[in-house]
């Protein structure tokens, strides 16, 4: 008699976890969900770059403490890295090319958090983030932290292509409108 209801509680349980996993993937596929991940990921890279933008030497300064790059390489990152994170953000935010802005920005938040992990890994003396400039200066580890959830939000922008309120899709249905050929 016990395992019957043993085994009838394990079902009604492993039921109840298949419907809540369910619940929670359509929730997380839903349309509004992936246009917050998109504006939230294209705002975070689009303030990131314009407050990077007046202070390119600096940025540059603390890129090379990282002892990652070579003079050069820093100088280049330093000098292209706003501009990039400022045109990712603006084609995230307007629902341009979404998949591929979220692709290259997963690659540049990579490249930060790489950065970060060896920083630690070194035990060089690097207590504040580059991440928001002068702006916002961050501790290492919740700059890592803010990586982790910029990494799910790239995840969630990939495995949902939702064209819901994005330009690209407006974009691409004019293209192929009766109309404009």
């Amino acid at each position: 008699m016990l395992s019957i209801v043993t085994s009838s509680y394990l079902q009604v349980k492993v039921s109840t976890i298949k419907a809540r996993a369910k619940l929670i993937s359509v929730s997380l596929l839903h349309p509004y969900v992936t246009l917050i991940s998109r504006l939230a990921l294209g705002g975070i890279l689009v303030l990131a770059g314009i407050v990077k933008l007046p202070n390119i030497e600096t940025l540059i300064w603390e890129i090379e403490q990282y002892q990652i790059l070579p003079d050069f390489l820093a100088v280049a990152y330093g000098w292209s890295l706003p501009i990039i994170e400022i045109t990712l953000g603006m084609l995230l935010v307007l629902g341009i090319y979404v998949r591929t802005s979220a692709v290259v920005s997963g690659l540049v938040v990579l490249s930060f958090t790489i950065a970060k992990l060896n920083a630690l890994a070194r035990g060089l003396d690097i207590d504040v983030c580059p991440c928001f400039g002068p702006a916002m200066p961050l501790f290492l580890l919740p700059s890592l932290a803010i990586d982790f959830v910029l990494f799910i939000l790239v995840i969630q922008l990939l495995l949902h292509k939702s064209e819901f309120l994005s330009l690209g899709a407006w974009l691409t249905a004019k293209k192929g409108s009766p109309k404009s050929q």
